[in-house]
């Protein structure tokens, strides 16, 4: 079934995002200079996870995105056809291939690049993407999806519950860009962990005082859902990436022991227990074909869960680094049908905020998306 808009219907800014996510952004001498009279000579991007490698701008009013730049993305942004300028008005743009629109730089936090007390990095604890703070229990992963780049660049370990707790007090005061709400995420945990991570889901979601949220494979015994209702979780992320179960067993092949209806019950299950819109899940756009993931939204919203797009961007560090990102035209039709996919089973596209769909193909509801909710109004310049 056809989308009912096209790529055409959409605004600049909310094709530019489209375009940015699959080629990526140069930045002119210019705007280097006005990013550096803010930020001085701080790292411009958090570039911890692949999907989030690129600087976080606001386009016009809502449409955020993370877009990729050469330095953390050489294996496929080259001279890329669009760059962030200096605009006649002595602000910043976007422009290329015909499209144009103002632009806001996102301003990383204070903290980063700090280190606490202990002389321990607050980087290797937490990271603010947008609003929300991201905080890591576990560094590394106990498995090795291709695509990844936890297993490949990080030794796998676990971290001091207090030092988490702290570092996401210090992200929500931090005094450039404080978080409003928090994510824990991070590598999956090895067995014998799975009672330490429990009690940073527990420490974290009873002491930060905002909404948390959780993003987790739901390895046995680990993510008990009526007590993190109980403890005040706000949402639940369960990721299928792959929703093609046999690409899904060549690139996360330890992820898809238990097949793909493990994660689908899953997901009904906790979608029962903690109510419309609080369980989600991501489909990386780019790998599979595209009916595939238009076949995993469907499936993912008839369970009750709200299905996240995120496009394929390959990270230098992983076997897959060689492959070349969904194209602009592929992540927007993929983003039009998912969005009215999810539609017609009555459920919105995630996620629901804002900022945070700055490094997912999901755009505003002042425009043609769904996302419409603010936990906080990051500062740009």
């Amino acid at each position: 079934m056809a989308a009912k808009d096209s790529l055409n219907d959409l605004s600049m800014a909310e094709q530019l995002k489209f375009a940015l996510l699959s080629d990526g952004l140069a930045i002119s001498p210019e705007a280097l200079e006005y990013i550096q009279r803010f930020n001085g000579s701080r790292p411009m991007t958090p570039a911890d996870y692949a999907s989030t490698s690129g600087v976080i701008l606001r386009l016009d009013a809502d449409v955020w995105i993370n877009a990729p730049i050469e330095i953390h993305n050489p294996n496929f942004v080259r001279a890329s056809d669009f760059l962030l300028a200096v605009d006649d008005c002595g602000g910043l743009e976007v422009r290329g291939r015909g499209l144009r629109a103002k632009a806001g730089f996102w301003l990383p936090p204070q903290y980063h690049g700090q280190e606490n007390a202990d002389g321990v990095p607050y980087n290797s604890l937490a990271f603010t993407h947008g609003d929300r703070v991201r905080v890591s229990p576990v560094e590394g992963c106990a498995m090795a999806c291709q695509f990844c780049d936890l297993p490949y660049e990080f030794k796998y370990r676990t971290k001091s519950v207090d030092d988490l707790v702290e570092s996401v007090r210090v992200a929500l005061n931090d005094p450039v860009q404080p978080a409003s709400h928090v994510l824990i995420s991070g590598g999956t945990p090895r067995a014998e962990d799975v009672d330490y991570l429990q009690e940073c889901y527990e420490a974290v979601i009873t002491r930060a005082g905002v909404p948390v949220d959780i993003m987790m494979v739901p390895t046995p015994g680990l993510l008990d859902v009526p007590w993190l209702d109980k403890i005040g979780v706000n949402q639940l992320s369960i990721n299928l990436e792959i929703f093609d179960e046999a690409l899904a067993r060549r690139y996360m092949k330890l992820k898809t022991v238990n097949g793909v209806d493990y994660y689908l019950d899953f997901i009904e299950a906790a979608a029962e227990v903690l109510g419309p819109g609080r369980v989600r899940s991501m489909l990386m756009v780019g790998i599979e074909s595209m009916d595939s993931t238009l076949a995993g939204v469907d499936a993912i919203a008839a369970r009750g869960g709200t299905p996240v797009l995120s496009p394929f961007r390959p990270d230098p560090a992983t076997p897959m680094r060689n492959w070349n990102p969904p194209s602009a035209e592929f992540v927007a039709e993929a983003y039009l049908r998912g969005r009215d996919a999810a539609d017609r089973r009555g459920v919105a596209l995630g996620p629901d905020c804002i900022p945070c769909t700055h490094n997912t193909m999901t755009l505003a509801t002042s425009g043609h998306g769904d996302a419409s909710r603010h936990y906080g109004h990051p500062n740009v310049v």
